[in-house]
């Protein structure tokens, strides 16, 4: 790196100041340092990559996490449970699935490793319903949708998309009577100002938050995008309190059990207990997966997402699975339905690689999920792109970047010039008298100075040194500027609104630090719309389904926020809601 701030005082100033807003550890800020060659094992037992690149020969060759175990003998299973659906995971997608089934008057019984229902974040998609319109938001346009597709290559399944449009008022509303029926508020998370023919432009996405009189848990972090923990322990408690179903935790799916010689139908899944023992779930209408993703297995994300593999810290890799993860940054699980589901002859979704949620950090004060809007320059201190974008789309571009970093460089005007919000999951801009929001947020400006997460100086000059900059980036600042106060960009071509001058000092700057700001990776078995898991020539396995984050050809590239909240909105909630009914129904 060229700039004097490093990666890991830039890190640690960014979460002393609350520029980052995460629980748990951050992992990822470096690639991994684990090269060691691949193992020269032959074809019968698998290849493993170990952390290194990935190549065409171990592409094609069979991965050792491919290769099912040694079936878990009758003898040692030491309790049978018979239900007619078996759901394997306790986080939304797999508690939308149970809820809506067991409405429809199926025995349902769920599954988790995890000691309690888990969630993260808190955005959940929808394209109408009754809280966005109590707050005057009108219905996404099939554009909205048309846009993702399109900036997915078009290499999406749209037949997901489309039936998330028209049903997701639907199973949202039917979500929203859950909560409100149980006390709990609705609210709408406003998306990035803008105009609705803008490429980036976003609307809004539903979260929830306490009802009156109800005393707030200190272990969830406060705001509308955070909060999904609320609806996952109302649905468990919907579940087992009214409608008759049962959750048992730490309970692990180990392997599903396939009949016909693995030919047949998937009729059961045996988990590991506690204490060490092993029971039989069997479902006479089907198994459905929920188990998460694949983000803490080093050879599955050098298999699938080979980009961002070296981003994964060893420690995420090589340790134990913490099943009950709230939000956090830096990997998750380790595929464990992923897995089980190949071991009985599911397919791999056709998007390569897989779509990664989040991205490399882009520096400068945001507007939710947008970008940056003033000047960002790269290491050589040249502009590079049009700033007017989403943050994770810019992150793209900041991934190409020499040194993959990139900086920003903005004045004390810049407050007052923009929108802005603080970490991205606030529940809408900051609001009230114009002059004491600026005040408010050059002062968290200056705090972030003190933590040493930004530099700050009375001069341009001041802070390019700082930042480690040549001394040349002036005249890029002066370029910009030139631009700015002309009101047309004729370099790159921004948007006249996004043009502000930097004014009067002081000047602050900041440095991405080549940071990867990762979430978590989407997608895997080959999934049809109706969520059934399919085998390698598309064909449903019977009495196999997936839910949530595992499902396959969703998302491609990266994910962009365009649709707010589509992951939890359309895998989990839509998806998760209809396929209950489905089953019910049809298995």
């Amino acid at each position: 790196m060229t700039t004097s701030i490093g990666r890991r005082a830039f890190l640690k100033g960014a979460l002393a100041s609350g520029a980052i807003a995460a629980t748990g550890a951050l992992a990822g800020c470096a690639p991994s340092e684990k090269t060691n060659a691949a193992d020269k094992a032959d074809d019968s037992v698998g290849t493993s990559n170990n952390g290194t690149a990935q190549t065409a020969e171990t592409a094609q060759r069979e991965w050792a996490f491919e290769i099912p175990p040694e079936p878990i003998a009758d003898d040692a299973i030491t309790e049978v449970i018979e239900a007619d659906l078996v759901v394997v995971g306790a986080g939304t997608s797999g508690l939308i699935t149970a809820v809506s089934a067991a409405e429809e008057g199926l025995n349902v019984v769920v599954v988790s490793a995890s000691e309690k229902p888990v969630a993260r974040g808190g955005s959940n998609n929808a394209v109408f319903c009754t809280a966005m319109e109590r707050e005057g938001f009108e219905k996404l346009t099939p554009f909205m949708f048309q846009k993702e597709i399109f900036y997915a290559g078009n290499q999406v399944d749209e037949a997901k998309w489309y039936r998330h449009y028209n049903n997701s008022e639907t199973a949202m509303n039917w979500v929203i009577s859950i909560m409100e029926n149980a006390g709990y508020r609705v609210k709408v998370e406003k998306g990035t100002p803008g105009s609705p023919t803008s490429l980036y432009y976003e609307t809004c996405s539903v979260g929830w938050d306490y009802g009156e009189g109800m005393e707030p848990n200190p272990d969830i972090p406060a705001g509308t995008g955070m909060m999904q923990p609320l609806l996952v322990g109302e649905l468990a408690r919907r579940l087992t309190e009214e409608l008759g179903g049962r959750i048992d935790f730490k309970t692990k799916g180990e392997q599903l059990v396939r009949d016909d010689d693995g030919n047949g139908r998937v009729s059961a899944v045996i988990c590991s207990r506690e204490d060490g023992s092993y029971a039989k779930y069997t479902g006479s209408k089907a198994v459905v997966l929920a188990t998460g993703d694949f983000s803490a297995n080093r050879d599955m994300m050098y298999r699938y997402a080979p980009n961002y593999a070296p981003y994964i810290a060893d420690e995420v890799y090589d340790g134990e699975t913490n099943y009950d993860a709230g939000f956090q940054y830096g990997g998750l699980f380790k595929g464990d339905g992923q897995r089980m589901g190949l071991w009985v002859g599911a397919g791999w979704q056709k998007v390569f690689p897989n779509c990664v949620m989040g991205g490399f950090f882009g520096p400068g004060p945001r507007n939710l999920y947008s970008n940056f809007l003033g000047l960002l320059v790269n290491t050589n201190g040249q502009r590079f792109m049009n700033e007017n974008c989403l943050s994770p789309c810019a992150g793209m571009n900041n991934y190409g970047q020499p040194g993959k970093t990139v900086f920003a460089l903005w004045g004390r005007d810049y407050a007052s010039q923009v929108e802005l919000s603080g970490s991205w999951n606030n529940d809408s801009m900051l609001e009230g008298d114009p002059a004491a929001v600026a005040a408010a947020i050059v002062e968290s400006w200056d705090k972030d100075v003190e933590a040493g997460a930004m530099v700050k100086a009375d001069t341009l000059e001041g802070v390019i040194e700082q930042l480690g900059l040549p001394t040349e980036t002036i005249d890029t600042v002066n370029r910009y500027n030139e631009l700015c106060l002309a009101g047309d960009d004729v370099d790159f071509h921004k948007d006249p609104s996004c043009l502000h001058p930097f004014g009067e000092g002081p000047y602050y700057g900041q440095s991405s630090g080549g940071m990867l700001i990762f979430l978590t990776v989407l997608g895997g078995l080959a999934t049809d719309p109706q969520m059934r898991v399919c085998d390698k020539n598309d064909v449903p396995i019977p009495g196999l389904y997936n839910v949530g984050t595992m499902v396959g050809d969703m998302f491609a590239t990266n994910y962009t926020f365009m649709v707010e909240g589509a992951n939890y909105g359309a895998n989990c909630i839509t998806f998760g809601y209809l396929t209950g009914k489905h089953i019910a129904a049809n298995e």
